[in-house]
């Protein structure tokens, strides 16, 4: 049966300093009757030399059961861990290849977006060129409406010489009939 004794007083520390020839240590040991066996708990500054080996451990006594109970438990919490990690992992690789593939077809818009503006610029171009035809040709035909006017106004002024001949050779006619009438 083991027994868990602590340490109440300076002289049982000194005590169990001497036994184990060196190395300070607080806390509290376990003696166990049936093996002659003592196991330590408590704050080690040094590692104590005793005829059986012992692991210094920075807190309180456990079992074997119980430590392959924790070690078990952990295990099974490292391979969770571990496969969230891995699924983590795959996860983020799947994300980091859309990526790429967003990257990639943002290149392809932004040369399109690109070919799109060269195409624009053409087409600017273009129009600048037919606003100045157009400009020429407005041009041209206030020139050329300027011509009509000016050839409507020499019209007129024909217009105004030819009847005022015809006024002339109707009165001539006249004259003639009156002269010689017709037989």
């Amino acid at each position: 049966m083991k027994e868990k004794i602590p340490f109440y007083n300076e002289k049982e520390f000194h005590d169990m300093v001497k036994k184990t020839k060196k190395g300070t240590f607080s806390g509290w040991y376990i003696i166990d009757k049936d093996n002659k066996s003592v196991e330590f708990s408590g704050s080690f500054n040094r590692q104590f030399k005793l005829n059986k080996p012992v692991i210094p451990v920075n807190t309180e006594y456990v079992t074997r059961k119980e430590f392959n109970e924790y070690k078990v438990s952990n295990d099974q919490r490292l391979t969770k861990i571990e496969t969230t990690l891995a699924a983590q992992g795959e996860q983020i690789n799947k994300l980091t290849q859309t990526v790429e593939k967003q990257g990639e077809q943002i290149n392809q818009l932004v040369q399109v977006v690109l070919l799109h503006g060269e195409q624009i610029n053409k087409l600017t171009q273009t129009v600048e060129k037919q606003g100045e035809q157009i400009k020429e040709l407005q041009v041209e035909q206030k020139a050329q409406g300027e011509q009509i006017k000016a050839q409507g106004k020499q019209i007129k002024a024909q217009g105004k010489t030819l009847k005022s001949i015809l006024q002339a050779l109707g009165g001539i006619n006249k004259r003639l009939d009156k002269i010689d009438p017709p037989k």
